[in-house]
């Protein structure tokens, strides 16, 4: 289970993967010497509680804790903003994350615009941020 990702949203995952993973955009596997590091993607997303309008979404976005600090993390996001921009033009990109990923995505010019204590699950507070 992913560091910072509450284990009931295990299923959530796997029920991404099985069905909206393909149909929502394009999702992405990371590789290191064959071995699964990591992976994320990106969805149109229509306007909702955090974003009001038509935006871009970060999905399912996370490395194997044995792969942090090792850039993997700044390579896999870096081509989903590039994907975003070049599938979405002049579309809001945003994402959800908690407080122990949010300061990662500010150095990438995320601001926080919206924070709900425990939304994701119990000491898994939600962080809404979007691209300056």
């Amino acid at each position: 289970m992913p560091l910072y990702f509450a284990e009931e949203e295990l299923q959530l995952f796997f029920n991404f993967l099985d069905r909206d993973a393909l149909q929502r955009g394009p999702y992405s596997v990371i590789f290191n010497d064959n071995t699964i590091v990591g992976c994320g993607g990106i969805a149109l997303n229509q306007p909702s509680k955090y974003t009001n309008e038509l935006h871009v979404i970060m999905t399912w976005g996370m490395i194997d804790n044995k792969f942090h600090k090792n850039g993997f993390g700044k390579e896999l996001l870096l081509f989903r903003i590039k994907q975003a921009k070049e599938l979405y033009p002049e579309v809001k990109i945003a994402l959800g994350t908690t407080q122990y990923t949010f300061p990662f995505f500010e150095k990438y010019g995320f601001k926080i615009v919206a924070y709900e204590k425990d939304h994701w699950a119990k000491g898994l507070d939600l962080y809404q941020m979007e691209l300056s």
